[in-house]
């Protein structure tokens, strides 16, 4: 064997596995903190700091009647409830909502959006150091951050920073537990997963992949045992909050919500639909599957590995049955957030392939650009508010453009609606196609809707661009 590659190829090996700094635990967590500034700084400079979601919307009611009760002047819905959802998201959103108060009280500024919103910046920030640092303890840090920086802003992490959804904390939290568990304290790490339970009553699953995953290698009762204990508190939260809104243990925030998506039809539209596929609007995902068995087959990653994967097909699997497989309202499948994210990290085993890798971060950043600069979720409003109409094919006729359209025809998906509004951000609009092309092919998107629409709909999605277009209205 020629000695000059023998050379290369243990060269190659020493990147990939040589830890960070060569200071252990000490360089990983300085170099996951400088991941942390950097990403909190970003995140920072696309914050949108306004409610994006109808779900986020019943969870801060929760969270100001726990605060002030009847004097929040909040309403319960038509069930006597405040919110369906977990208490666990109600309980994060007190602190900013408390903090908002005081100052509106004491200034008159309203910032309770903003206060809110910063939850999820930060939360972004978080889950890309936690990621570090896992990484830092097994890859030279060159190759750590390129890998964060791939799942940081070409995955749909980066848009997710800018809406308040659930999924982005239940990541977080599991992701956390699992880094206490992984170097040290199962039982505390146990503990903060199972916080999740309280966030989305589903992710019960994580937190049982996550028991088994650590019960593979220590097999006892005991340890079995102290897991038991440490998911109680969560459990209790779970049971008493349930049992104060529907005066029973079990929740029935979604009693006419079930899974009755047929399993394929589900699968086709989660992984290969042109509106809705994850590889889609998280094409990283692609480089972590290759990358997983070189992460399976090191020793030291071997059984994370496995319970990436585990935890990737167990969510697709039950999210693929549900009634709305698609998630929507949401930037892609926001059901698959946690899976997504740590199916990814595997990429960190082929940065080798230069160009593959530089091919996919430009497409995945391209993608969640359209939902930073533009709004996640405003192209789907639109459609909600203005109901667009296609000129029925081969038939007389105009049909609503609706949600199956936009799952399924690439014409009408969210890229393509994010694509026109950030168009006629940047005053280059499309042009109506002619009569005769529209007869034969169909309606384009941008004619489904008068210009007019598009553009009323079109905004900057960044704080300060808002707070300017307040200014100039007032």
């Amino acid at each position: 064997m020629d000695n000059s590659t023998t050379t290369g190829a243990w060269a190659e090996t020493q990147n990939r596995l040589t830890p960070a700094g060569g200071d252990g635990v000490r360089g990983a967590l300085r170099h996951s903190l400088r991941v942390f500034f950097c990403f909190f700084a970003v995140y920072l400079a696309t914050w949108g700091g306004h409610y994006t979601s109808g779900d986020g919307a019943q969870k801060i009611a929760w969270a100001k009647v726990l605060l002030f009760g009847a004097s929040a002047g909040v309403s319960p819905g038509p069930n006597g409830v405040y919110s369906k959802y977990g208490i666990g998201h109600s309980l994060i959103a007190m602190l900013p909502v408390a903090a908002s108060s005081f100052i509106q009280k004491h200034t008159g500024i309203r910032c309770e959006a903003a206060l809110y919103t910063l939850i999820f910046v930060a939360n972004g920030a978080l889950m890309l150091a936690l990621i570090a640092y896992y990484l830092f303890q097994f890859y030279l840090p060159s190759r750590v951050w390129w890998t964060v920086s791939l799942i940081g802003l070409a995955t749909t992490w980066w848009p997710y920073t800018k809406m308040d959804f659930s999924e982005p904390l239940v990541a977080t939290t599991v992701f956390a537990g699992f880094v206490v568990m992984r170097f040290g304290c199962p039982a505390l790490g146990m503990l903060l997963a199972a916080c999740t339970i309280t966030i989305r009553t589903d992710s019960v699953m994580l937190i049982l992949l996550l028991a088994w995953w650590w019960l593979f290698e220590h097999r006892t009762l005991g340890a079995a045992l102290k897991l038991g204990l440490a998911m109680l508190p969560s459990l209790m939260i779970v049971a008493g909050a349930n049992y104060v809104r529907y005066h029973s243990v079990f929740d029935r925030g979604y009693a006419g919500e079930r899974f009755t998506t047929p399993l394929l039809f589900g699968l086709d539209g989660i992984l290969f639909s042109s509106g809705k596929s994850i590889f889609l609007f998280s094409p990283p995902l692609i480089l972590g599957f290759l990358g997983w068995k070189r992460f399976r087959d090191r020793l030291t990653t071997r059984t994370d590995a496995l319970l990436f994967l585990a935890i990737f097909a167990t969510e697709l699997l039950v999210y693929s049955k549900w009634w709305d497989w698609s998630a929507d309202d949401a930037w892609g499948v926001r059901f698959m957030i946690p899976a997504v994210l740590l199916m990814c990290i595997p990429a960190v085993e082929v940065f080798e392939r230069r160009r593959l890798v530089a091919g996919v971060a430009a497409a995945g950043v391209c993608v969640q650009l359209l939902a930073v600069l533009a709004g996640g979720l405003d192209y789907l409003m639109l459609v909600r508010a203005q109901q667009p109409q296609r000129q029925a094919v081969f038939v007389s006729g105009r049909n609503h453009v609706d949600f199956e359209d936009i799952r399924f025809d690439p014409r009408y998906s969210q890229i393509a609606g994010n694509w026109i509004l950030l168009r006629h951000l940047l005053h280059i609009p499309p042009r109506l196609g002619p009569p005769e092309l529209v007869e034969k092919n169909g309606t384009p998107l941008y004619d489904t809707l008068p210009p007019r629409a598009w553009s009323e709909a079109a905004h900057w999605d960044f704080v300060w661009a808002r707070l300017g277009a307040k200014t100039q209205r007032e």
